[in-house]
């Protein structure tokens, strides 16, 4: 999903206008405090949302593309385990820095956390991208301005080889173009949508107090593979049966496995601290 199309750092209108990952992260901080008493130290949006856009995942990939880039993929049928141990490292620092009473570290690791899993369940991130791009680039050399890799554009042994091999990724119709086309598409649903209709409807204060993160994730996975988006999407392109599951389903999934995330670190951090004091 998008995060870093935002008006301009900081910008009160980041995720109401564009900038996707801010817009669920409001919906879900929002459905976090009306369900459950989060205590002083657990961060507000506003201090989540410092860590997104430039600052968060997708601002790492833009300012050294192809360095330590965090790939948020996962293969529901194949799961690597590789998605869900980020997700681990930013539950346990996020459940430390609560405890700690550390708000900015808090703050980071809620928006990372956030983060993986929004694009652990979306759609899109379910294709095998890195083996199709694997397969598409091969060995060819990664193109480079003063040093600096430019994203996804390779330079094969000729010119005609750099050309089809950037057509297939880039093109129309490319592995890369058909994933923004995706995600686009899902910023545009939701651009219009208040973020009461972004919740979903049946999450309950239990649901936050009994919150378990990691079965919450699979649970919203499970939900969301069944219904096969991204396949409709590479034979059918953009329609009003899919735009209507994204915004009726996708949606309000990712919210309610980014509260529960949330609200799983919450109480968890709550009940060490009571174990600490006896």
């Amino acid at each position: 999903m998008y995060a870093t199309l935002c008006v301009k750092p900081g910008s009160k209108r980041s995720g109401k206008l564009i900038g996707t990952h801010q817009k669920l992260d409001k919906a879900a901080r929002q459905l976090l405090g009306r369900n459950l008493l989060v205590g002083k130290n657990f961060p507000t949006i506003t201090e989540i949302l410092r860590f997104e856009g430039m600052q968060g995942p997708d601002g790492l990939k833009r300012k050294s593309p192809g360095v330590d880039e965090p790939e948020h993929f996962i293969i529901p049928e194949d799961d690597d385990g590789i998605l869900v141990g980020y997700m681990d490292d930013h539950y346990y620092n996020l459940v430390q820095a609560l405890r700690k009473g550390d708000r900015v570290r808090a703050s980071f690791e809620a928006a990372w956390l956030a983060h993986v899993i929004t694009d652990g369940l979306t759609p899109a991130h379910h294709y095998p991208f890195r083996e199709v791009r694997d397969e598409l680039v091969g060995d060819a050399d990664y193109v480079k301005i003063f040093g600096v890799q430019l994203k996804g554009v390779t330079k094969g042994e000729s010119f005609a080889e750099t050309m089809r091999t950037n057509w297939l990724y880039f093109g129309a119709g490319g592995l890369m173009t058909k994933h923004i086309a995706y995600e686009y598409g899902v910023a545009y649903i939701i651009t219009p949508v208040t973020l009461k209709h972004l919740m979903p409807k049946d999450f309950t204060k239990k649901d936050a107090e009994t919150a378990d993160y990691k079965k919450a994730f699979y649970n919203s996975l499970e939900r969301v593979n069944r219904l096969k988006m991204y396949d409709h999407f590479l034979e059918h392109g953009w329609t009003t049966e899919l735009a209507v599951e994204t915004r009726e389903v996708l949606i309000p999934e990712i919210v309610r496995a980014i509260t529960l995330a949330w609200a799983a670190a919450a109480n968890q951090a709550k009940r060490e601290l009571k174990d600490g004091e006896k």
